[in-house]
């Protein structure tokens, strides 16, 4: 079963190459609400182990699994159970600035909720179209 992931941050990665020559370089750039498919087809090389990829439905490449991990970690990218903790952990910050009083808090909380809540949108309509 693959394992679905949406960019929550723009960044890039260099796609490895397994070609002889490696002369070139191809780099993807990711755009927040990008879908990532983690497919389980695996593959080892001399650079270690790559997952086949499939980005929004469309490209398909290997991708290091450490590259994927590195992503997750350095929250890149999400799964749909961490944008739903993410969701429940702003409602409990926003219940606490209401609290307190703290504006600037509450506006910028309330700001990140909308901006998960929306990437959690497409992430659901992506799953429900994939269905």
């Amino acid at each position: 079963m693959s394992e679905l992931y949406i960019a929550i941050e723009e960044f890039e990665h260099q796609v490895d190459c397994f070609c002889p020559d490696a002369d070139h370089v191809n780099i993807l750039h990711f755009q927040k609400g990008d879908f990532i498919e983690v497919t389980p087809d695996r593959k080892y090389t001399f650079l270690g182990w790559y997952a086949l990829v499939v980005i929004n439905g469309q490209q398909a490449f290997y991708m290091a699994i450490e590259d994927i991990e590195r992503y997750f970690r350095n929250e890149y990218i999400s799964s749909q159970l961490d944008i739903d903790l993410k969701i429940n952990y702003l409602h409990y910050k926003i219940d606490q600035d209401l609290e307190s009083g703290n504006r600037d808090s509450f506006a910028e909380n309330s700001r990140k909720l909308s901006e998960i809540c929306s990437l959690k949108e497409e992430l659901e309509y992506y799953i429900a179209k994939a269905i």
